[in-house]
């Protein structure tokens, strides 16, 4: 549980500056395995604090529920360790599928990542990227549009919880949080 969400969004907001200001062509050009890095590193640590946002509890409703469009590919070959990378001959690429899922959920796939890739535009940057969750790797393969994704970030960091509804369970032995309205600090 973290006290004080401000601090983890202003990282959260870092984090995405990095990513943009690093997806350049030239940066790609110049040293492609630590441009690589610094985006992975920004796309990740994004997730992490995204969803240890919510689960403490710091994000409304709107946060919680937000949806993203996402494609998927189901896979046509067994996925596992040795045959873990992205190729032509292991996904129906020929049929893809639309779902609308949480943000939360695209951050859970990404924290537990079995298959993981750019998805690069013919000027060398990224324009999104595909994902497999070990959970779910023999049943698709997910894209996510860049610009999507940037969507989700920027809401969470302009989310503001202004106030909040509680009840005690009695199972739980504990207060339940049952919604979290979101506004505009004053």
């Amino acid at each position: 549980m973290i006290f004080e969400s401000w601090e983890w969004k202003k990282e959260l907001r870092e984090r995405m500056r990095q990513f943009l200001r690093y997806n350049t062509k030239d940066n790609f050009d110049c040293d492609s395995e630590k441009t690589c890095f610094r985006l992975e590193r920004s796309l990740l640590y994004s997730a992490f604090i995204i969803r240890f946002l919510i689960e403490s509890e710091k994000l409304s409703n709107d946060a919680d529920t937000f949806s993203i469009n996402v494609t998927y590919y189901l896979p046509i070959k067994h996925i596992n360790r040795l045959h873990c990378w992205i190729d032509d001959d292991k996904y129906d690429w020929g049929v893809p599928k639309i779902q609308t899922v949480l943000g939360k959920n695209i951050c859970n796939w990404l924290i537990h990542s079995y298959m993981f890739n750019f998805l690069y535009e013919e000027s060398g940057s990224v324009t999104g990227f595909f994902v497999a969750s070990d959970y779910d790797r023999n049943r698709a393969l997910y894209t996510v549009n860049l610009k999507d994704w940037l969507k989700f970030v920027e809401f969470v960091i302009s989310d503001d919880v202004v106030s909040m509804t509680t009840k005690f369970d009695k199972k739980r032995s504990d207060y339940v949080i049952t919604d979290k309205k979101r506004g505009a600090r004053k």
